[in-house]
C-alpha cells in the first residue's frame, strides 16, 4: 500500500527500502507517497527515500531519512528536524527550534549524515538553504 511520505517512520526505513510512487489512475502523486521494496511496482531505479545514520560530534547516533536529493532529517520523539530547507531560509523561530532540539539532547555539530543504501553522505555546521544566486548557504549554529 503506497504510504505518505510525511507518515514514514524511522522503523519503516529500517524494515523495507522506500521510492517514490506515482499512479495518475490511482491518485498517487510522486511528491507525496512511496511504497515499499515489498510493493510489486518499487524500482530501484525511481528515486529512494533512505534511512539515514546521524553521526553528531560527541559520538551520539541518531537516526533519520534521506531524501534521495539533498534533504537529509533527523527523527526524535516523533518530529522529523530537516537540515536543508531548499529555496527557503529558515527564519529565527525555525533556528531556534532547532537550537533547542539540540541542547535537550545534548548534541553538538558538526554532525555526519549517511543515506544506508546509497552511501551518500554531508556533513552539517547548521541548517542549509538556497539564497537567491543559486548558492548553497548554512546558518551555522
Amino acid at each position: 500500500m503506497p504510504k505518505r511520505i510525511e507518515e514514514l517512520t524511522v522503523a519503516d526505513l529500517e524494515g523495507n527500502r522506500w521510492c517514490v510512487y506515482h499512479n495518475d489512475e490511482e491518485g498517487y502523486d510522486s511528491f507525496e507517497f512511496v511504497i515499499p521494496d515489498t510493493h510489486p511496482d518499487f524500482s530501484e531505479h525511481a528515486i529512494e527515500i533512505e534511512l539515514a545514520n546521524f553521526s553528531f560530534s560527541g559520538g551520539r547516533v541518531f537516526k533519520g531519512l534521506f531524501d534521495g536529493a539533498e534533504s537529509f532529517s533527523v527523527f526524535h520523539n516523533g518530529n522529523w528536524h530537516s537540515f536543508w530547507h531548499g529555496t527557503s531560509k529558515p527564519n529565527k523561530n525555525t533556528v531556534s527550534e532547532f537550537k533547542e532540539f539540540l541542547n535537550i539532547n545534548q548534541l553538538a555539530l558538526p554532525v555526519l549524515a549517511e543515506a544506508a543504501w546509497s552511501g551518500v553522505s554531508r556533513t552539517y555546521s547548521g541548517l542549509q538553504y538556497v539564497d537567491d544566486t543559486g548558492a548553497i548557504r548554512e546558518l551555522v549554529i
